[in-house]
Order: structure tokens, then C-alpha cells, then sequence
């Protein structure tokens, strides 16, 4: 046997991914502990992604990056993101998480934040497909257990190059994919093509998620029904209503199915978990970006969004919830039903 170092700690066999999994994804300063445990709490999520942390950074010894790849409070449920500029960074940082009992880590190639791209990682490694197979090879080597890649279309509209490069994963050890499937550029305005996901999932030798535009009980049967996809991955909308999965899980059950969220305790929930879980300096960009989603929920939802995206700190963001809520009562507590 190899004596790589990496290969020192002893794991028991994997578990498979989830049948038709429902899965958080990887999305910067909002798939935190604080949102995953919120969401467990109403249930229905198979897997979560962590924020999508760099392995650079990570080796560096940056203080956030600890706080990226919390895995708590489930890690058996939990998959760490990294996306790298330099496959040797990221054989270390596999290494430094090397005890974490999670269920997977996952290599980002499907970035398109400009500094990303600019310094090489995320979606450049789409553009260089034999240095991503590489990069995998290298990882597969320092980390035994699943192994994921999440990726776009890429720079254009090419079945055969997607396909191709996503084969080349695979080859080099890849255990399943996900596609969101926009292009390298495009913004979330541009609907997601959920037929390369389909045809990915027809034709790869492993299990394909799509992620992109599901945002209700149907849109996630039509995509499974359209696509055939192994699993299903939501991001913004886990985050507008952390209850998604559990109404999407109920009404697969029963067509009558419906939830009562209590609107205000959740907003208040997830307050009181950020403070617990998360260092203080990032308690207020974390939760602003979170109630950017969450106060769709509100009947106004434009004024009380306005109003939490200027609030100071966190016992503003509670007078304010405080009193939006008294002076509207009908907004507490909501029936839904997709």
C-alpha cells in the first residue's frame, strides 16, 4: 500500500449518495452552519454544502476559513467545497480536513466571480480540461472518500466539450457531478438549461445533480420528471424559505400536504443561531444577505427588506422584525403549499 500520508487515517466504506437527494448547495455567505441548522430543523434536506472555502486560504492559515468548513451540526450530511488555483494547495488542504467525518468534499469548477476566474480557479479550470483531470487525480490521491465536482456549461453552448470534460473527472476519480447549467458568464436572469443535465445524467457513468430554477414542489417534478437527475440541488430558494425541503418531501407524499411556518420565530431562529455558530464580524453581512432572500416572504416585502439591509447590527435587525411584525400580525404565521 502506498505510504502517502494522506492515506494514513482508516475510513469506513462510503455511503452512497442519497436516492433522488434534496441538496443545499455551496453558496458564499449563506450556506453557513447557522442556515444549514436552520433548515434541519424543519427537515427534509439530504445533503449540504459548506461555503465554498479557498484551499489556498485554508493552508495560509486564514482565520475565516475554519468558520467556512464548519461541518456541524451533521457532517455526515455535510460536503466541504474548496476551489483552488494550485493543485498542490488543495492536497494540503485535504489534509488539514483529513479527520473531519463528512460525507464528502467537493472541487469547484463552476465559479464566475472575476477574481476567481482571474486568479485561475472556478470556472478557468474549465477552459485547461487535461490540468482539471489533473487536479482531480492529485485530490483523489489525498482523499479516499467521496469525491464530488460541481460545474456550468462552461465558456459557450457545447454539449460534447461539457460532456467531455466532465468524463475526464471521472476518469481521474470523480464519484458524482453536479451541473448547473448556465454558462461560464451568464447571470441568474438566463433560465437554466436542465436538458444538458439530462443528457449528462443519460450518459455518465455516475450519478448527475442539476441546480438552477427550482423553486416550488412543481418545478421539482417537472425537473425530475424532464431531466432524470440522481438528485436535485437548491440554493437561493433554501435560503428564501428554509422550509423547502420540508414541503417539497410532504407533498411528494401526500398531494394535500401542507406546512405552517411561523415566519417570525424563524427569522428570529436564525438571528439566535448566527450569534451561537458564527464569529461576530460576520454576523451582520451574513445576516443581511440572508434576509435579502428571506423578507420575500413579507407582505412588504420591499420596505422591510430596506430596512434590514441598513440596520447597524443584529439588535436593530430585531426591533425592526419586532415591529414590522406587530404592525403587520398577518404576516407570523403562513400556510404553504409550494
Amino acid at each position: 500500500m502506498n505510504a502517502d500520508p494522506f492515506r494514513c487515517i482508516s475510513w469506513p466504506v462510503q455511503p452512497p449518495l442519497p436516492a433522488d437527494a434534496l441538496v443545499l448547495a455551496p453558496m458564499v455567505s449563506l450556506s453557513h452552519r447557522a442556515l444549514r441548522e436552520l433548515i434541519l430543523r424543519f427537515g427534509g434536506m439530504d445533503l449540504a454544502f459548506t461555503e465554498m472555502a479557498s484551499a489556498g486560504a485554508l493552508v495560509s492559515e486564514s482565520p475565516y476559513d475554519a468558520w467556512y468548513l464548519d461541518a456541524e451540526p451533521e457532517p455526515a450530511k455535510t460536503i466541504l467545497q474548496f476551489y483552488t488555483t494550485k493543485p498542490g494547495r488543495l492536497a494540503e488542504a485535504l489534509a488539514m480536513v483529513a479527520d473531519k467525518p463528512v460525507f464528502g468534499v467537493d472541487i469547484n469548477f463552476g465559479c464566475a466571480a472575476p477574481h476567481i476566474k482571474r486568479a485561475g480557479g472556478g470556472a478557468a479550470w474549465m477552459r485547461e480540461p487535461e490540468k482539471a483531470r489533473d487536479l482531480v487525480a492529485l485530490a483523489r490521491a489525498a482523499w479516499p472518500r467521496n469525491l464530488s465536482a460541481k460545474l456550468r456549461i462552461g465558456p459557450e453552448e457545447d454539449y460534447g466539450a461539457l460532456r467531455d470534460f466532465a468524463q475526464g473527472l471521472i476518469e481521474a476519480g470523480i464519484d458524482f457531478l453536479t451541473l448547473h447549467p448556465r454558462l461560464e458568464d451568464e447571470k441568474f436572469r438566463r433560465k437554466s438549461r436542465w436538458d444538458y443535465v439530462g443528457r449528462l445524467a443519460a450518459e455518465l457513468p455516475v450519478p448527475v445533480l442539476g441546480n438552477g430554477d427550482v423553486r416550488s414542489f412543481s418545478d421539482w417534478t417537472r425537473r425530475r420528471t424532464e431531466a432524470a437527475p440522481a438528485g436535485v440541488m437548491l440554493g437561493r430558494e433554501a435560503v428564501r424559505r428554509p422550509w423547502i425541503f420540508a414541503l417539497l418531501r410532504g407533498r411528494e407524499a401526500s398531494p394535500d400536504f401542507a406546512l405552517e411556518v411561523k415566519l417570525r420565530d424563524t427569522a428570529f431562529d436564525f438571528l439566535d443561531l448566527l450569534e451561537a455558530r458564527l464569529p461576530a464580524d460576520m454576523h451582520l453581512t451574513r445576516a443581511r444577505k440572508f434576509f435579502f432572500y428571506y423578507a420575500d416572504n413579507a407582505t412588504y416585502a420591499h420596505h422591510l427588506r430596506w430596512k434590514l439591509q441598513n440596520a447597524p447590527d443584529l439588535p436593530a435587525m430585531r426591533t425592526i422584525l419586532d415591529a414590522y411584525f406587530e404592525e403587520v400580525p398577518q404576516d407570523r404565521v403562513r400556510l404553504e403549499r409550494d
